[in-house]
């Protein structure tokens, strides 16, 4: 058999139309617990879509719909919010429960962070620019890859560290959204998720599931929750993730996604998993 690993993007993919792709589980449970979400995803408006309390539920049971009648990996890994779907489909909570989740994951992260930014960047050498010349005010939020790095902080220091680019020359690229995610500027919302999270039952997973934030797979529901709080609050490196995933010699690896998003990032070749009915 295959050796294989599904990959789970994260928050940016949302799009008006996404609820056509929402199986008949996730019409039903929406449809009890929040069917102003349902609406939004099927006919917008975009802004409101674009709500992170929005925005990490659509795209979670978006992915579990993609996923849902697929046989199990070997291994599962997710971007951020990616990783969430990832330990559902290792068992690891029922869908109400992951919905829930992302759902008290969205609300934290909207409402008890700054107003803020991030700015992409095309090398480590210049977010190590940034982040030296203003130390303590912005912080890494995601090494994308070596030509993909995001730096965040809040929105009274922007004006200075645009201003700082532009005179140093330096290409930089503004990110949809206004808040610092995976910035220390989410501590609180780190602790008000950990809290949250001691609250929802769920089990030690089925497969392995890679966490970032671990640098490894873990096992421990207890460690999950604590290791799923914690990284809120700190940088996201997928170049570790993907250094995992060229570790393991895997015969395929399938993005659970509707476009290419994570496969441009893994430097390996990927599928997307509507792909895999031609393969």
């Amino acid at each position: 058999m295959r050796k294989m690993a599904h990959l789970f993007p994260g928050q940016g993919i949302q799009k008006v139309g996404m609820g056509k792709y929402f199986s008949r589980t996730v019409e039903n449970l929406l449809m009890a617990e929040d069917p102003k979400l349902l609406e939004v995803a099927w006919v917008g408006p975009q802004e409101e879509l674009n709500k992170t309390i929005n925005a990490q539920p659509a795209i979670t049971l978006m992915q579990v719909s993609l996923a849902e009648d697929l046989d199990k990996p070997d291994l599962a890994v997710g971007h951020s919010l990616g990783e969430y779907a990832a330990l559902w489909e290792a068992g690891v909570w029922d869908l109400q429960s992951l919905y829930k989740v992302v759902k008290a994951r969205g609300y934290y992260m909207q409402e008890l962070c700054p107003d803020g930014w991030l700015i992409a960047l095309r090398d480590r050498e210049s977010a190590d620019f940034v982040v030296n010349a203003f130390k303590g005010r912005v912080f890494y939020s995601n090494i994308n890859s070596q030509r993909q790095v995001l730096v965040g902080g809040i929105i009274e220091d922007l004006p200075a560290v645009e201003a700082t680019l532009k005179e140093e020359r330096i290409a930089y690229k503004r990110i949809q959204g206004n808040k610092p995610f995976h910035t220390p500027y989410l501590e609180k919302a780190s602790k008000a998720f950990y809290e949250f999270l001691l609250t929802v039952e769920g089990k030690d997973p089925a497969f392995d599931v890679y966490l970032n934030i671990a640098d490894d797979v873990v096992t421990d529901y207890g460690e999950i929750v604590k290791l799923l709080a914690e990284s809120l609050a700190k940088p996201v490196d997928w170049t570790r993730t993907v250094a995992f995933l060229e570790s393991k010699n895997f015969d395929m690896l399938v993005e659970i996604n509707l476009d290419p998003l994570l496969a441009k990032l893994t430097g390996q070749k990927v599928v997307l998993v509507h792909e895999l009915a031609t393969l």
